[in-house]
């Protein structure tokens, strides 16, 4: 048998790919084709399929009965006779994301998980992906994806080919008139294709910067070879206004940020937007070892039709945020300072969250596919971060390998252990599992830390980052949170108009009666407006009550507010001098 997509692109103007699969020679029987539920790395259930439209099939030249299963699933049965099945039908593309696709007369953008059906069972077999273009809006366009290509033309749209369909849909494909900017990192070719309107920016600087973090991740995973599991890289960075989020791949990703978040000539070496850039390069690129090669158990193999269940994102989602910024302070890209700001954000984000005494970091990792992703009300009162709470637990722990092995040992070489071991055991990798976890901290430092796991992980327990931040030469100072969340407990939004964004869990607001979304008419008699809101809350700051009027579902409503006197707290972490 042999499998075969082809993707046409030749109505933009309506966000629509249309699909063809082919399976020629197929086996008599009972067929089922699957569009994945979700995607690796993404764990949420986003049911691609219902973006799927006007899907019919053909056996050989005669139309043939393709029955709905359910949500996500198609079957039908093929005959002794078949030569050829097919199954064609249009996909719907407008998720401006890393996750789906996205299809514009401007740009053009897919993870084969969006648009490629699955026929069951033949998950291992190799297909070919054919990707072409007649629209004269894509003209100009070209193509990047890391497939491998089987025949293409200059502008790299045509045949490519994938060994399975893991590596199809592990192989995002962008499309447009982006530009390429290009490296090596200790030999490997890199490119950073750029997509989106752009002001003027310092190219160098990001090419030289990016390589010299890729550079730091690979020798930090194989500091004696410096050897990547890869032999090209690409990074798709999709620029916008105002937008940040990245999903890794094994040889690529797919990045999304601000077009300010671009270096320029004059650019600060801190520089909080560039540096919250450079970071998200190096959380994915870490990802290409740590969660694409060294994974859960789980995910071994990935079934996308349904949830996987893990307890340890915290340990593949907060360890690498742990080391994003770690590693680009050690390959001199930030300096202790800025490294500490970023840390203090962390503890600051995560010590203020009313979550953290009700979630434990293995039941947010565990509760991902229906509560870390999700929009709701009341998310942040009710999920703990196993980015945020991850990071700092990664910390904690390295901190004390360090204290108890006299700084010989450290986190670094339990995740060097973990990636070792995965190169030896090669096609018979099995994952890590929450079993082995306290192994790999014994065998690579010689330190059982089970029990702090248990107490920080499975329980509420927090780590003393203070104590262990002192033993680092960091000293600890905390100041009161912005006024607004000190005296009132909510943030607020807008840009004519403020709104209450967000309302933290027994604080005044709640208390009072205000809810998420209320929009702000007048405090303390006085009109609410976005110029003078700080210096309002100046105003009312020492009031031990004040009255909110405000416009819920269009009725004016009053609450009475007693005011607290900034109990929540802001981290700030002063490096020891000399740093």
């Amino acid at each position: 048998m042999s499998i075969h997509y082809r993707i046409s692109l030749d109505r933009p103007e309506a966000h629509l790919f249309h699909v063809e699969l082919e399976v020629k020679k197929p086996r008599a029987g009972e067929w089922v084709f699957m569009l994945p539920a979700w995607l690796p790395g993404s764990y949420m259930i986003r049911d691609m399929a219902g973006e799927l439209s006007a899907v019919t099939a053909r056996v050989d030249d005669t139309e043939w009965d393709l029955d709905k299963v359910d949500k996500t699933t198609w079957m039908t049965v093929i005959p002794e006779t078949a030569k050829t099945i097919s199954i064609s039908y249009d996909v719907f593309a407008q998720d401006n994301s890393v996750r789906r696709a996205w299809l514009d007369t401007q740009r053009g953008f897919f993870n084969a998980s969006s648009l490629c059906l699955l026929p069951l069972g033949l998950d291992q077999e190799p297909v070919k992906i054919t990707i072409k273009t007649d629209s004269d809006f894509c003209r100009k366009w070209s193509l990047a994806t890391t497939l491998t290509p089987v025949k293409i033309n200059h502008r790299g749209f045509g045949t490519y080919f994938a060994s399975d369909y893991e590596e199809l849909i592990d192989s995002p494909v962008e499309m447009g008139t982006w530009e390429a900017i290009e490296f090596k990192a200790f030999g490997v070719p890199h490119r950073i294709i750029v997509s989106g309107a752009v002001f003027p920016f310092d190219r160098e600087r990001l090419r030289d910067d990016i390589r010299r973090a890729c550079e730091t991740v690979i020798a930090f995973f194989d500091p004696q070879h410096k050897k990547a599991p890869f032999d090209h890289y690409d990074f798709y960075l999709n620029l916008s206004s105002d937008a940040y989020g990245g999903l890794e791949h094994s040889c690529s990703t797919a990045l999304i940020a601000s077009r300010f978040d671009l270096p320029r000539k004059d650019t600060a070496k801190d520089d909080e937007a560039y540096v919250r850039l450079l970071g998200l390069f190096t959380h994915e690129y870490f990802h290409a070892w740590w969660v694409k090669r060294v994974k859960p158990a789980i995910f071994i193999p990935y079934d996308l039709r349904f949830e996987s269940y893990s307890r340890l994102l915290w340990v593949f989602e907060g360890f690498t945020s742990y080391y994003d910024h770690l590693l680009l302070r050690r390959a001199g890209l930030i300096d202790e300072k800025t490294y500490c700001n970023y840390f203090a954000g962390l503890l600051t984000r995560h010590m203020s969250a009313s979550a953290r005494h009700r979630q434990s970091l293995a039941e947010s990792s565990f509760d991902a596919w229906i509560k870390y992703y999700k929009v709701r009300t009341n998310r942040a009162n009710s999920v703990v971060s196993y980015y945020d709470k991850g990071a700092l637990v990664a910390y904690a722990l390295d901190a004390t390998i360090r204290q108890k092995t006299q700084d010989k040992k450290s986190l670094d070489d339990v995740l060097r252990h973990a990636w070792t071991l995965y190169v030896e055991a090669g096609d018979d990798y099995a994952g890590v599992d929450e079993e082995s976890m306290g192994e790999l901290f014994v065998d690579a430092a010689g330190i059982n830390v089970d029990e702090l796991i248990d107490r920080w992980v499975y329980h509420t327990e927090e780590p003393d980052y203070e104590s262990l931040l002192a033993q680092d030469g960091v000293t600890v100072k905390k100041t009161s949170l912005e006024r607004c969340r000190s005296i009132f407990g909510m943030t607020v939004g807008g840009e004519t108009t403020l709104a209450v964004r967000r309302i933290d869990d027994a604080s005044p607001a709640q208390k009072a009666g205000i809810a998420e979304g209320d929009e702000l008419v007048a405090v303390a008699g006085i009109r609410v407006k976005k110029a003078t809101w700080e210096r309002l809350l100046v105003g009312i700051c020492d009031s031990k009550k004040v009255r909110v009027e405000l416009f819920r579902d269009d009725r004016l409503l009053s609450f009475d507010v007693r005011l607290r006197q900034a109990l929540l707290q802001k981290y700030e972490l002063l490096p020891k001098q000399g740093n």
